[in-house]
C-alpha cells in the first residue's frame, strides 16, 4: 500500500483549491458564463475531494 502522506498533501491542496473557487464564484456575476464555468469546476474539484477521502478513510 502507498503512503498516505502524499494523498494527505494531495487532499490539503485540492481544499484548497475548492475555497479559491468558491470565493471566485462568489464574486463572478450571478449567471455568467464565467461563473457556470467556475461552478463547473467546482464540481470536478469537489468529486476528487470525495473520491480521495473515502478512498484515505477505507
Amino acid at each position: 500500500m502507498p503512503d498516505p502522506a502524499p494523498r494527505h498533501a494531495r487532499l490539503a491542496e485540492l481544499r484548497q483549491r475548492l475555497e479559491a473557487l468558491g470565493l471566485r464564484i462568489n464574486a463572478a456575476p450571478v449567471g455568467s458564463p464565467e461563473r457556470d464555468r467556475l461552478a463547473e469546476q467546482f464540481g470536478e474539484v469537489l468529486g476528487r475531494v470525495l473520491a480521495l477521502a473515502e478512498e484515505l478513510e477505507g
